[in-house]
């Protein structure tokens, strides 16, 4: 089973990312080594969508029903996104931390696979399951970029006890795509309800914080435009909107509530 690989794959993960890490503070002004700091990282994210395809191929089906499956994907969104950012910014707290979520994703995946079998449920099998889940995926890992960014900042701002502008800016630059990528999944998310259900809409208890979440990154773009002194509260805000981010898709399955969601995973 290729699943069984994935260790490997974390291994050569690990060791691509890490090498572009160390040679990245060596802070040496030398032409090979600017590319392996740029190209180490990007055989990583590679390595790992050639095992996604891979697994698609041995289950025939999207590798998008499990939660263990979903975590592959977001590695691999964390790592290209921040990957991506740090071409543009070069700030290298984000190349590690970027780094290190994906790498935190991978190991509970190997900690924690799950059954995985060939079949999906009647519901999944949708023209909607692809573009709806894939979506969201990247619209959290934007998101996670967004976080990781004003974390930074946080800590500049700290260090330097004054407001680092520029993390905010970034942060919220990232926020834009990532709170249009979000609503986009809902609004598809909500055209696959009503196909496969006959509502829009139910409350279940992954959709109603699904929308908590949205309403959490709005504040945050209402903040940044109407108030744009309140920069310590977006900072926090920010920061909040990612633990709600991170309930909807992760944490919503240990509530007594979510026991009985349509949409828990598996």
């Amino acid at each position: 089973m290729i699943w069984k690989l994935l260790h490997i794959v974390f291994i050569l993960f690990v060791f691509f990312w890490l090498t572009g890490s160390i040679l990245l503070f060596l802070k040496r002004d030398n032409r090979i080594l600017k590319k392996l700091i740029v190209f180490l990282p990007l055989t990583a994210n590679i390595l790992l969508m050639i095992f996604i395809g891979l697994l698609w191929s041995e289950l025939e089906r999207p590798p998008l029903k499990t939660m263990a499956e979903t975590r592959l994907w977001y590695s691999v969104f964390v790592s290209l996104i921040t990957w991506i950012v740090f071409l543009q910014t070069k700030s290298k707290p984000l190349y590690l931390l970027g780094f290190i979520m994906s790498s935190v994703f991978l190991l509970v995946d190997i900690l924690n696979p799950e059954y995985q079998t060939k079949n999906l449920m009647p519901a999944l099998q949708s023209p909607w399951f692809i573009p709806h889940v894939v979506i969201y995926m990247i619209s959290y890992a934007i998101l996670a970029a967004a976080c990781l960014t004003v974390l930074i900042g946080f800590v500049n701002t700290i260090k330097r006890k004054s407001i680092d502008k520029q993390s905010i800016t970034l942060s919220m630059n990232l926020v834009y795509p990532g709170f249009a990528l979000l609503s986009l999944g809902m609004i598809m998310g909500a055209i696959w309800a009503k196909i496969a259900w006959g509502d829009y809409w139910s409350w279940d208890p992954k959709e109603t914080w699904a929308l908590l979440t949205w309403i959490f990154y709005l504040i945050c773009i209402h903040l940044h435009h109407s108030f744009p002194k309140k920069q310590k509260l977006l900072m926090l805000l920010l920061g909040l909107s990612f633990i709600v981010l991170i309930i909807t898709w992760l944490g919503i399955r240990y509530f007594p509530t979510g026991l009985n969601s349509i949409h828990v995973y598996g």
